[in-house]
């Protein structure tokens, strides 16, 4: 076992422990990540370029929109996670695939989904100060600063999901909704399928050499600043992708 797959086997039997009786609400929460923590990383880019992950695994699909924001998305990744992809859809059963949601995005981009986030953060919660906001959105939705890159930035992080042959995604969430309440990747309260199907996720892809960010259990990442600090790594490997390094990309049709 890999020296990061410990918490993550943690998380999944947390999971499957887990009451689906007891419906608790998240409380707001760094999940070991702050950004105080982020910009003490030292980067020392290795040079991997950005590929076209369905190129590398034709059997990956795409997401043909995002089912929380509705902002520019890629499948470009780094060349280690694109290989880390297809070995984790190798793993999976049968009739199944990993569907992607996003992975590489532009500065541009992620400061759009940053805002889009507290904006609809800020509707929900008009009581709230600008204090507490911030310290919420920054738990979901990485800061766009350029002392510790977001980890879609540095194309080492992907967003997932497990879809079947009909196009049907996997229950990963009941009783809750998609968004801030089901996103902790170890949330107690979860039915039994989406608890069941949470652990098939969490053990593919620590498997496959990925790590998650406990906050979200659709996003996994390899070589960024977050992985660097989660696996106890004094440097990461990934920083953020110069914009004459990013290749065109269109979905797969």
């Amino acid at each position: 076992m890999s020296e990061h797959s410990e918490k993550e086997v943690e998380a999944a039997e947390k999971l499957a422990a887990a009451d689906a009786a007891s419906f608790e609400r998240p409380v707001i929460d760094d999940f070991g990540e702050p950004v105080s923590k982020l910009v003490d990383i030292v980067i020392e880019d290795n040079g991997e370029p950005l590929v076209d992950i369905f190129h590398v695994c034709p059997d990956l699909r795409w997401a043909p929109q995002s089912p929380r924001f509705n902002a520019p998305r890629t499948g470009l990744a780094r060349v280690t996670i694109a290989n880390m992809l297809k070995t984790a859809q190798e793993l999976l059963p049968a009739g199944l695939h990993w569907q992607i949601v996003g992975a590489f995005r532009s500065f541009e981009v992620q400061k759009e989904m940053y805002d889009m986030a507290r904006a609809e953060l800020a509707r929900q919660h008009p009581d709230w100060d600008e204090e507490t906001l911030t310290e919420y959105i920054n738990v979901f939705s990485a800061p766009p600063i350029l002392e510790t890159p977001p980890p879609h930035t540095t194309g080492g992080a992907v967003d997932l999901s497990i879809i079947d042959d009909k196009g049907e995604r996997l229950d990963m969430v009941s009783p809750y909704d998609i968004g801030w309440d089901s996103a902790p990747t170890a949330i107690h309260g979860l039915s039994a399928t989406a608890c069941a199907n949470r652990k098939l996720l969490i053990s593919i892809l620590t498997q496959s050499g990925l790590t998650n960010y406990p906050g979200e259990w659709w996003h996994w990442t390899w070589g960024e600043p977050g992985w660097a600090l989660r696996t106890h790594r004094e440097v990461a490997l990934y920083g953020a992708v110069p914009a004459d390094q990013i290749p065109e990309w269109s979905p797969p049709s």
